[in-house]
């Protein structure tokens, strides 16, 4: 399916509260941390780091109910090194869902915004992004609100590494001083970026990244096994010498 036949196939089925809601998309998104404000024409930097949200997929729990959603986040890095890792907090406000309630055979609007409004939230991680590359994560959020992931998105960067960074590993945890925290560039719907700056994801692509993930991850363990040994029979070496 084509990326705006999915993007048709989602306003239709949302239609009603994206129409309700649209003024509210008027509002710029804000981001916090590089403090920079996304607009939506706004052309991206050349070697900044593009991400998107697509493929918003609404998934029901046993009793069929919608709880969950399901999504992508399609990475671009333009940049000429690789992005080891990157945290990002992802955080969506919804002040529209909860505005109004029925009462007998009435329709009644809450006026108190505090009441009305609802906050989701989600931290994702990537991971092993090439240079002049793009990379999907598959993520799911616990929400019944899926049409609102698509635009209306607040972003924190809160740590990105990339190659040749100064970064060390504990609590299987990278820290250190990263550099590339202020490079990331969200780009909605809006945006013309949306389409003309990244490709159509098949969806066979999560597979395969988890499975190159995988063996990256086993052959990482597998070095590191071998650095090990390696240190012990040196080891053991310098002490019979001793001996």
């Amino acid at each position: 399916m084509s990326l705006f036949n999915k993007i048709l196939s989602s306003v239709l089925a949302f239609g009603f509260v994206v129409f309700v809601s649209s003024d509210s998309f008027a509002a710029e998104d804000k981001v916090t941390n590089t403090e920079k404000t996304t607009k939506e024409q706004e052309t991206s930097k050349a070697d900044g780091i593009l991400f998107r949200i697509e493929n918003i997929e609404p998934l029901k729990n046993k009793d069929d109910l919608i709880d969950r959603c399901k999504f992508l986040v399609t990475v671009y890095n333009r940049t000429s090194k690789e992005i080891k890792e990157a945290t990002l907090n992802f955080e969506w406000t919804d002040n529209i869902a909860a505005k109004y309630k029925i009462e007998g055979d009435k329709v009644v609007a809450e006026n108190d915004a505090e009441k009305v409004k609802t906050v989701i939230t989600k931290t994702i991680t990537i991971s092993s992004v090439l240079p002049h590359k793009q990379k999907s994560f598959e993520e799911t959020i616990e929400t019944d609100k899926c049409f609102w992931l698509l635009d209306q998105l607040q972003y924190k960067v809160e740590s990105c590494y990339a190659e040749g960074d100064n970064v060390t590993m504990k609590n299987s945890k990278l820290t250190g001083q990263g550099t590339c925290g202020g490079l990331f560039d969200y780009i909605n719907s809006k945006n013309p970026e949306y389409y003309s700056e990244f490709k159509d994801v098949p969806d066979s692509v999560i597979e395969k990244q988890a499975e190159e993930e995988k063996n990256q991850e086993l052959t990482e363990i597998n070095n590191g096994y071998g650095v090990t040994i390696k240190n012990l029979d040196e080891t053991i070496d310098v002490l019979q010498q001793i001996q």
